[in-house]
């Protein structure tokens, strides 16, 4: 494959940082223990068997797949011989979204294997579809380089900044998405593998299913060869199998923002910002209100909603819970609780945003008494093609000589082309030649003193080519200045676009049109894991 696939060490926040490099000096937050470590997933896989009845196992059946028969055979077997999950999951964002969650899903799915070889039990990689979110701004959109090398942004629209702001789940595709779906198709070029890759992502994204589903099918047609199990945190088997512990969150709401609490001191004593901000009164749970997904805050004896400012009281709460679960949906840092609580997890892909936010749901975990999973860092990868190797090598510039503020960067290197010994030598030329014209005009004019005006017009002749010589040096080096930084800030898009990192802004499609869906292999094979 022409496509360079490099890795990156994965970048984020400072918890994220120390984790990755010195798991010691975080390991207060992370009670499974090391992800490099394969003690760690035996430790969480004994607890899990040793405390998970066997109808937990049983009742996984409830999430099987329709018309998947691998898979399903693959999640029997689990059942039966009660196994494990690697569990990773993303937002239902517009096309898949940004690369890094393909780069998720592939890093549980190498993780599985190998931990299924380890541990001696079947072990499935499970991508959650976050369909209960209610950030539409964030999945409502995509952003992809065309043939042009110019950033164009995909969208959709939704609910309006000042409606209801329901979940992902509830929101259906609608008839722009021929728009969007038109501009990803001319904004590509036309290869063999152009219409083997769009016509399923067509098939998915159609008028009228829902949002989340379109998702789970496009995502689940690209990961077909790696038995992935997706399912929608909206899924009726989660949303049965955690209403209890949902409940049980609120009748602990008290301790439970106590400890989050102390674990945010003791973040921010050891230096690291809170990834999820807690604030007082403000629970772990979400309720459908009248102005759509709305915060449950504490409020006397029962609630109220943060937005709509809606009372509801204990009874109506535990009414819902009972007989409209889908309408109470965990926060971020209850959600990988709940997840554990409706599959056994043995270990989590995240990126660094979930890796710091981990550290804060780790007494989630305690107080309903759940064990954690072990915490895996995602893979990391920079994909560069060969039109953006040739500029690289062409100026002798590596991809992250262009971080940070790419205009900047760029604006550095052109200056650092710049030839300064061609002025140097150039004033250089100047100098010995005016020392030698002195010579030459004091000789001349000791023999034949009239010849100081031939000298003096001879002497402005000299200087005046010197001069044309030079304007049309400095001529070619600006145009190869504007051409370098022509070619730079195109690289600059392909590889932080929005001075961006490429995998949390590009999206997938380009690239598998350009070569092809055996991309999703090569990624794959390109994983290292923790145990490797």
């Amino acid at each position: 494959m022409s496509l360079k696939i490099e890795r990156l060490t994965l970048q984020g926040p400072a918890l994220c940082s120390a984790f990755i490099e010195h798991f010691s000096s975080v390991a207060d937050y992370y009670s499974a223990g090391p992800p490099n470590e394969l003690d760690s997933y035996l430790r969480v896989a004994q607890h899990i068997r040793d405390e998970y009845p066997d109808s937990r196992w049983a009742g996984l059946r409830a999430a099987l797949p329709q018309g998947d028969d691998s898979l399903t055979a693959k999640l029997e077997r689990l059942i039966s011989e009660r196994g494990l999950f690697v569990s990773t999951g993303q937002q239902a964002g517009l096309f898949l979204g940004p690369l890094f969650t393909l780069y998720k899903a592939l890093t549980a799915a190498r993780l599985a294997i190998q931990l299924e070889e380890r541990l001696a039990v079947p072990v499935l990689p499970l991508f959650s579809i976050a369909s209960e979110d209610h950030d539409w701004e964030e999945v409502a959109h995509t952003y992809i380089v065309d043939i042009e090398n110019q950033l164009v942004r995909l969208s959709v629209r939704g609910p309006g900044p000042d409606d209801p702001r329901p979940s992902v789940e509830a929101v259906r595709v609608g008839a722009d998405i021929e728009d969007a779906l038109g501009k990803l198709v001319q904004s590509t070029p036309n290869t063999e593998f152009k219409v083997d890759v769009l016509t399923p992502l067509r098939g998915a994204y159609r008028p009228g299913r829902g949002f989340s589903e379109a998702f789970q099918l496009a995502m689940g047609h690209l990961l077909r060869r790696h038995g992935v199990l997706l399912v929608p945190t909206a899924h009726p088997y989660v949303k049965e199998t955690t209403r209890e512990l949902l409940w049980a969150e609120w009748q602990k709401r008290v301790q439970s923002e106590s400890q989050l609490f102390e674990r945010v001191r003791a973040l921010e004593g050891a230096g690291f910002e809170t990834q999820v901000p807690v604030a007082e009164d403000a629970t772990n749970l979400f309720l459908e209100g009248g102005l759509g997904r709305d915060r449950l805050l504490q409020d006397g004896a029962g609630g109220r909603l943060r937005r709509s400012a809606e009372r509801v009281t204990e009874q109506q709460l535990r009414l819902m819970l009972e007989t409209a679960p889908q309408r109470v949906s965990p926060g971020a840092l209850l959600r990988p609780v709940t997840e554990a609580r409706a599959f056994p997890i043995v270990a989590y892909v995240g990126g660094p945003g979930e890796i710091a936010y981990l550290a804060q749901s780790q007494v989630l975990f305690e107080l309903h008494n759940l064990p954690a999973p072990v915490v895996v860092p995602r893979a990391a990868f920079r994909l560069i093609e060969p039109k953006v190797s040739r500029v690289l090598e062409k100026y002798n510039v590596v991809p992250d000589d262009l971080a940070g503020d790419p205009g900047q960067a760029i604006s550095r290197l052109v200056k650092e082309q710049t030839p300064r010994e061609l002025q140097l030598t150039l004033e250089a030329l100047r100098r010995s030649v005016a020392t030698a014209l002195g010579q030459v005009e004091s000789l001349a004019l000791d023999t034949d003193p009239g010849s100081k005006s031939a000298l003096g017009s001879g002497r402005r002749a000299i200087f005046e080519n010197i001069e044309r010589l030079e304007a049309k040096l400095e001529a070619r080096v600006r145009d190869r200045h504007a051409t370098m930084r022509q070619q730079l800030e195109k690289v600059a898009t392909n590889l932080y676009p929005n001075g961006r990192l490429q995998e949390r802004v590009l999206n997938p499609y380009p690239y598998l049109v350009r070569y092809g869906e055996s991309l999703v292999d090569e990624l794959y094979a390109s994983v290292v894991t923790p145990l490797e």
